[in-house]
């Protein structure tokens, strides 16, 4: 056999290997890697029990508690359960452990029936919409909790036009209302609020090595949630900032946007607790996984997590009206 032919086949033989190495590569990782690239997993083959549940666990590894002996011993037992399952129904109870283990209270996984990371309760996404509206001088403005399947554009632009309509037409202070903020985005919750925000870092997501700022730029908002711009400017408003123990995650997190502000106040009751970030990723068959990773750390250097937000002030819209009028003489 000739020198080239030699060179040849061996240069071919190395082509395939590297070929069907990257193809093991791309089906032992591609899922894992397609979910956190593009929040959802490409199994590229069939998602069986024993490669959904790698994904899954790989996913949440990357949970605020993934460190703890309770993930390490929870993902143990899910793979055991994974090597007997005969259909991915099978393996979610012991994944869903996993997860919650991984995250926290605030982490799921959600079967195909009720798969959705929507945290909004239905009854008050369907009785309350995004909006504002003036009583006096005050303008109030109704925040309820949003699914990032909703029009996010059209929910930020109704808070937003609302407040800067009033601005102009001289309301001399605002009234956020969060009351029954389920959660689910909080990019347009922020984006319609803007007006009312400072610009800078609003709040930061921390994890055990890292901090994600969460910044408004006149009316845009990046890094938390969906990234949103709407229009009109800020307005300088002193901002009651109302909540409940229904009000949380993203809700909670528009709450603390506003901590802190020398002429801000939040008044109600205790939120729900549920003060995190969480990552959502969808699957093939219809099943998707919240997932937190980091906790909220508003701008006094307070951090929340699990555990419910106490307002400043203890009372409900009639207190938040008395604090605009005695403050700031708005009424």
């Amino acid at each position: 056999m000739s020198t080239a032919r030699k060179v040849l086949l061996t240069v071919g033989g190395l082509v395939v290997a590297l070929i069907l190495a990257a193809a093991a590569a791309v089906y032992v990782y591609g899922p894992t890697a397609t979910a956190m690239y593009t929040g959802t997993a490409r199994f590229f083959g069939t998602d069986t029990p024993k490669r959904y549940t790698s994904t899954v666990l790989d996913l949440a590894g990357q949970g605020l508690y993934a460190d703890t002996p309770e993930f390490a011993e929870a993902s143990t037992a899910a793979r055991e359960a994974a090597e007997n399952a005969e259909t991915l129904d099978d393996i979610r109870p012991a994944l869903d452990k996993a997860v919650q283990a991984a995250g926290g209270k605030h982490s799921k996984l959600f079967a195909p029936a009720t798969g959705d990371d929507d945290e909004v309760d239905d009854e008050i996404a369907e009785t309350k919409t995004a909006g504002v509206a003036v009583s006096g001088g005050v303008a109030v403005a109704t925040v309820p909790g949003v699914d990032r399947h909703a029009d996010i554009q059209a929910y930020a632009d109704a808070l937003s036009s609302g407040l800067i309509q009033a601005r102009d037409d001289g309301a001399c202070g605002a009234i956020v209302d969060l009351r029954g903020n389920g959660g689910g985005d909080m990019g347009p919750m922020l984006a319609g609020l803007s007006p009312l925000l400072p610009d800078g870092e609003v709040l930061e997501f921390v994890t055990a090595s890292s901090s994600m700022p969460v910044n408004v730029s006149g009316n845009a908002v990046n890094g938390g949630g969906s990234a949103l711009e709407t229009a009109g400017g800020k307005w300088d408003a002193p901002t009651a900032v109302l909540v409940d123990e229904y009000t949380a995650s993203s809700g909670e997190a528009t709450m603390l946007s506003f901590r802190g502000l020398e002429r801000s106040r939040s008044f109600g009751e205790p939120t729900a607790g549920y003060a995190s970030a969480n990552m959502v990723y969808d699957f093939p068959d219809g099943s998707s996984m919240m997932l937190t990773i980091a906790k909220d750390r508003a701008r006094t250097g307070e951090t929340f997590a699990e555990d419910p937000i106490r307002p400043d002030t203890e009372g409900g819209e009639a207190d938040a009206l008395a604090w605009l009028a005695e403050e700031h003489d708005c009424r």
